[in-house]
């Protein structure tokens, strides 16, 4: 009898959905080569609360979890740690991936779409603040 994953079909629809999501995509995250010193000196339990928050707001509705600023957290991470395009192109593959593997149906077309778009305006946004001193590189 073969076994057959079936977890590509699950809808990305309910709490336990995104934290399963944003667990996985974490995993991913601090073992790559690219992104894991990013994350090495981030408290990844408390920062994986707020993302799963921010998640469940931004594809369930949910209007009470995440009441944080994205912009200033991701521009206090770039003053320590400049993020280059290869950053934001890395994050958006391993999440577009764990996207794919785990999940099937609108919500998870909307996660990659809103992903790709979070990717994009948040270099830009960034590389226009720039490093005070420092050229942004995009490698």
């Amino acid at each position: 009898m073969m076994c057959v994953d079936t977890r590509a079909t699950r809808e990305l629809n309910s709490p336990e959905a995104v934290a399963d999501l944003v667990d996985v995509f974490y995993a991913k995250v601090v073992a790559d080569a690219v992104l894991g010193p990013v994350f090495k000196d981030i408290d990844l339990r408390q920062h994986k609360l707020k993302v799963r928050a921010y998640w469940r707001k931004m594809l369930l509705g949910e209007r009470d979890g995440y009441r944080r600023n994205m912009i200033a957290q991701h521009k206090t991470l770039h003053a320590r740690h400049p993020l280059q395009h290869r950053h934001f192109q890395r994050w958006l593959a391993l999440f577009l991936e764990t996207v794919d593997e785990r999940f099937s149906g609108n919500t998870a077309t909307r996660a990659k779409r809103l992903a790709s778009t979070i990717a994009t305006h948040l270099e830009t946004l960034l590389n226009e603040v720039g490093h005070q001193g420092e050229g942004y590189e995009r490698t």
